[in-house]
């Protein structure tokens, strides 16, 4: 896999985290409204072009639910802010330096996004693993307050609480088929 960021970005459980995606089914899901809401209201609050839902997957993150993408459905894994954001628990916040060796300086980023900030809160599943982001950027610099990072994370959790929510039912209703078909 091609790796733009010069450091590793595959965590050392990626193996079960990637299991732990899989299950909720959601990479290729339907449309969700609620999601796209959860976007739209992230979008809002932080007065942000782009806001999006990724997940990250074992070559690529799929962009589950955006606002700004111009249509991108995926990148590769190598390529993508969010496959650093998911190997710490905390929001990633950050903000273009020129002076700095930061990741918004890296030619590949700079040529294909133009992003002078990045924000983005891991979805954490119940069980601990991080399955992808709920992020922001801009192509303008801005400062990110603490106020403001805690209401990422609270917005990630809706997130995640949306996907694993979906997840019980698909489950409940599984298990009510199959007990009909044991009924007949």
């Amino acid at each position: 896999m091609e790796n733009i960021f010069n450091r590793n970005i595959i965590p050392s459980n990626d193996f079960e985290r990637i299991a732990a995606l899989k299950r909720y089914h959601v990479i290729n899901a339907f449309d969700d409204p609620i999601l796209d809401q959860i976007v739209q209201l992230t979008a809002k609050k932080f007065e942000s072009p782009m806001a999006l839902i990724s997940l990250v997957d074992l070559n690529h993150v799929f962009f589950r639910s955006g606002i700004g993408l111009s249509g991108a459905e995926s990148t590769s894994r190598g390529r993508s802010l969010c496959s650093i954001a998911i190997l710490d628990s905390e929001p990633l916040i950050i903000h273009y330096a020129k002076e700095e060796k930061c990741l918004l300086t890296n030619p590949v980023i700079v040529a294909e996004y133009g992003f002078k900030f990045y924000a983005s809160a891991p979805l954490i599943t119940s069980d601990g693993f991080m399955i992808g982001t709920l992020c922001i950027t801009d192509t303008k610099l801005r400062e990110f307050s603490a106020e403001q990072v805690e209401s990422l994370k609270g917005f990630a959790e809706m997130v995640i609480q949306e996907i694993e929510k979906k997840e019980r039912l698909k489950n409940i209703v599984n298990t009510e088929d199959q007990l009909e078909v044991l009924e007949k």
